[in-house]
């Protein structure tokens, strides 16, 4: 009886300690970093392929310049970062993209990109899992803000290759990101 009892204990220790250090937490910030710096490399590529020469280029009057749509990712990274994931205010303006070069605007770029990777690093899965500011009517967590980001990115940044096609550019290659 004691052998079996000795058996049972250590059969369970057995089985509980390889469950919990087979189960590893999701970690959600380190798996989206490196979605982030492709999105990053991406946009950068993307922004650099339209000549400055055409950098205000607008398909039709009803809509903004290429220049405005890299503008307009940055600010958008920048006040989404602040308002859904920081839940601060967010004190700035989008820029006026015809006021400004190529260079400064990818210079912007990489800034709003490094500073939201840098908001994302310092994120723990319980941080990410609370919800952070409303975005209209759906109350959003935090990892779901920094999806949220991405999809507006990529919307933005879909437009901006457009753009390249109807300037005869042929856009970067597509990758995940």
């Amino acid at each position: 009886m004691k052998n079996i009892l000795v058996f049972i204990i250590y059969s369970a220790t057995l089985l509980f300690t390889s469950i919990s250090v087979g189960q590893e937490k999701f970690n959600f910030s380190k798996h989206q970093i490196e979605v982030w710096k492709l999105a990053k490399t991406r946009t950068i590529v993307v922004a650099k392929a339209m000549p400055e020469s055409t950098y205000n280029y607008r398909p039709t009057s009803t809509v903004i310049s290429f220049a405005q749509q890299m503008v307009h990712i940055s600010n958008s990274m920048l006040s989404m970062n602040s308002r859904f994931i920081l839940g601060e205010d967010y004190m700035g303006n989008e820029k006026n993209a015809s006021k400004m070069t190529k260079e400064e605007i990818i210079l912007d770029l990489e800034n709003a990109f490094d500073t939201v990777i840098s908001t994302l690093k310092n994120m723990t899965d319980n941080e990410l899992q609370k919800t952070g500011k409303r975005h209209g009517r759906f109350p959003l967590t935090k990892w779901q803000s920094f999806l949220f980001m991405r999809d507006h990115i990529t919307n933005h940044r879909a437009k901006a290759v457009l753009y390249l096609r109807l300037n005869n550019i042929s856009p970067p290659a597509y990758g995940f990101n």
